[in-house]
């Protein structure tokens, strides 16, 4: 199989979700979320959100492939996993790479409405992003920050995602809907300590370049 259709499917997932991770973000939840992910041309995805102060993992499974992101905003490295290969690509991210000027045209309206997901109490948010599109959120308040609702590189989240994050506070979707559809679900949250080492690309794996940034494949 290449090792570029991780890539095409991860790029999907990141769509199907928000944005990217945080340069800068920290959680103050330690644990184990789990999504399942649909509305999208992969069709439905399950996807493990782990997270440990400032260390990101994202562990992925769809159309029977797994593969997992990990991201550090310490040393703001990216590296996104393919365990079948024994292979893992490796990026910097530039905190400070891009300016968007979308930041602070997005909106937020708390709409007091509140359901229990996964045994946690969330608010339903909808939120208009720079270009019009909008989404219905439903946010917790005691699971910390998401990372990828948290500003990107250069204070940026995702394509047209506007500046709305910082309005939302510490918060965490357990449900995010678009269209009346639900795009991603939270189905179980697991408090827990993790070891350093689930964050970090096992011993062995064969680091392999970008497609598409002149280091083969």
């Amino acid at each position: 199989m290449s090792p570029r259709i991780p890539f095409a499917l991860a790029a999907a997932v990141a769509v199907a979700a928000t944005a990217p991770p945080a340069a800068t973000a920290q959680s103050t939840f330690e644990g184990v979320v789990t999504f399942q992910m649909g509305n999208g041309p992969l069709g439905p995805q399950t996807m493990r959100y782990s997270v440990k102060g400032k260390k990101l993992r994202m562990d992925i499974s769809a159309q029977g492939m797994d593969f997992y992101e990990l991201y550090d905003a310490a040393t703001q490295t990216q590296d996104m996993v393919i365990p079948m290969r024994r292979m893992y690509t490796e990026r910097k991210v530039d905190a400070a790479a891009v300016v968007d000027s979308t930041v602070g045209k997005g909106k937020v309206k708390w709409t007091g409405k509140k359901e229990t997901i996964a045994g946690h109490e969330c608010e339903h948010a909808d939120i208009t992003v720079a270009d019009g599109s909008t989404a219905d959120l439903c946010l917790a308040r005691d699971l910390g920050a998401f990372l990828w609702l948290q500003r990107g590189p250069g204070g940026r989240g995702g394509p047209g995602m506007g500046g709305w994050q910082d309005q939302i506070g510490q918060t965490f979707p357990l449900k995010v809907m678009r269209d009346g559809k639900v795009v991603l679900l939270a189905t179980h949250v697991e408090k827990k300590a993790l070891a350093d080492s689930v964050f970090a690309v096992p011993a062995g794996y064969q680091k392999m370049g970008m497609p598409g940034r002149g280091g083969g494949r």
